[in-house]
């Protein structure tokens, strides 16, 4: 699916990144004398005859379904087919077939050999008000805790006969036979330093009773309240082996900072990860450079690839500012209101991302004030009788955005990306509405991405898409209807 959405990503110009890890927002789109930069991509080859030369809109055309066919030639559904295949025959006989209540029983066990009372209470309420009546809420919770580590699940389960059978063991396996009978095992390890994080709230509901006042209603609610700790790992990889070959293997790498008491705060807390999946085919896909710091910055880097060659890299970041003091665990709550917090100042300035397709279709893009320009869309909508103010909001959310398309990692900026209002027509009235539009370089002339990227011009690109798309669908027995 993310190899399907970035067909339609080129195909709507998409764009811009490189292998390198580190994310910097340049004052210039590229810099092709600095290629140890993920920003500033690598010198481009002379030999191309579309290097460093603006071209028409019809050669881009060409140039964009050039580049859309060779990504999908690269990415054919016979790659995913035994693995495809593989999936359906565990999803119809081990998922769907087999007895799993043996399963769920070794892990309520475990919760519940983990869950300890506190011998204390707690209390929450909550009132409403609907003209003359007053509702009143009061929640009333036994406490427990429980510690959730990766060491209190352990065991083999094997395949059986219709159910799993358990086997104690120090470490996490499904055992189980493929179509042809070969030995399959899916396994869970663990390893670093934990990070303990409370991470949410399960409230089981033991009773309650309603007074009745006439004009005011007292409802109370007696709960269980477990409050659940995850001790985080630095790092977890799942596999998938047949016999002793690696089929699909993904690895989590987590580092944790700034908790306090056990406690997640979204405006203080800082966490890195990486999510790296590996496939026996040769894909890969890796989510690298995960990065959340309350109030500070947010980033995330791409790259899907196949053997040696990148397919997609895509790098984002941005400034956060003004996120309220809120843990993680309070959104478990049974009271919990995001209106108790000040979230009308939350925001995300300098928010900037680069979209890279085979390394020949670049988009780069900066968005200067996210809820600026969320603000200025919104009035837009609110006065979209009024052409005047229409544009004029319009205008203002345009001066917040710089997206350009470049091809082959080159400095030429082939053409902007903005938006355009256009006039509707409506059952009563006229009204405005506002549609991305393409600004090529010559700045003589535009498109929008309707007009673009029609059905002529596009067509072997499209008829591809489809049959890629329905080819994948078969794998899956999934119905795609166009």
């Amino acid at each position: 699916m993310v190899a399907l959405l970035a067909v339609t990503m080129s195909m709507n110009l998409a764009s811009c990144g490189h292998d390198e890890p580190e994310i910097v927002k340049p004052d210039t789109p590229n810099n092709p004398n600095n290629p140890d930069n993920p920003d500033n991509p690598n010198n481009p080859n002379p030999n191309d005859p579309n290097t460093d030369k603006l071209l028409t809109p019809t050669e881009q055309k060409e140039f964009l379904e050039k580049v859309a066919l060779e990504f999908m030639n690269l990415i054919p559904s016979q790659d995913f087919q035994e693995l495809g295949e593989l999936g359906k025959f565990i999803t119809d006989i081990y998922i769907n077939n087999y007895d799993w209540e043996n399963v769920g029983d070794w892990g309520k066990d475990i919760l519940d050999a983990v869950r300890e009372p506190l011998g204390t209470s707690s209390f929450d309420s909550k009132t409403e008000n609907w003209g003359r009546y007053n509702y009143t809420y009061n929640y009333i919770y036994t406490n427990f805790k429980s510690l959730l580590m990766a060491s209190n699940f352990t065991g083999h389960f094997v395949a059986l006969h219709g159910y799993w059978s358990y086997e104690r063991a120090s470490d996490l396996q499904f055992i189980f036979n493929d179509k042809q009978g070969q030995r399959l095992v899916l396994k869970v390890e663990t390893s670093g330093e934990t990070a303990r994080v409370h991470a949410f709230d399960i409230n089981d509901w033991t009773g309650g009773y309603t007074d009745d006042f006439g004009y005011t209603v007292i409802s109370n609610d007696y709960y269980d309240r477990t409050a659940y700790t995850i001790a985080v790992p630095e790092r977890i990889v799942v596999t998938l082996l047949r016999g002793q070959s690696q089929l699909v293997k993904t690895t989590v790498k987590i580092n944790l900072k700034s908790v306090s008491d056990e406690e997640f705060d979204l405006s203080k807390g800082s966490v890195d990860a990486s999510v790296t999946t590996e496939f026996n085919n040769g894909y890969k896909f890796d989510f690298s450079q995960v990065h959340f710091s309350g109030n500070s910055t947010a980033s995330i880097k791409f790259a899907m690839s196949k053997g040696n060659k990148a397919l997609i890299t895509m790098a984002v970041s941005a400034d956060l500012m003004n996120i309220p003091s809120v843990n993680v665990s309070a959104f478990s709550s049974e009271t919990f209101d995001i209106d108790d917090y000040n979230i009308d100042d939350v925001n995300a300035k300098d928010a900037f991302v680069k979209l890279d397709i085979l390394g020949k279709v670049q988009m780069q893009g900066k968005l200067k004030d996210v809820r600026k320009y969320v603000d200025y869309l919104e009035k837009a909508d609110e006065n979209d009788g009024n052409e005047s103010q229409y544009r004029s909001y319009i205008n203002q959310a345009n001066s917040l955005t710089d997206v350009n398309l470049y091809y082959n990692n080159t400095t030429t900026k082939q053409a902007t990306i903005k938006l355009e209002p256009f006039k509707e027509e409506g059952w009563y009235n006229n009204y405005w509405t506002v549609e991305p539009i393409i600004i090529f370089g010559d700045n003589s002339s535009y498109s929008t991405f309707e007009a673009f990227f029609n059905d002529t011009d596009f067509r072997r690109t499209i008829d591809a898409f489809k049959s890629l798309a329905n080819a994948y669908a078969d794998i899956i027995d999934e119905q795609i209807y166009w």
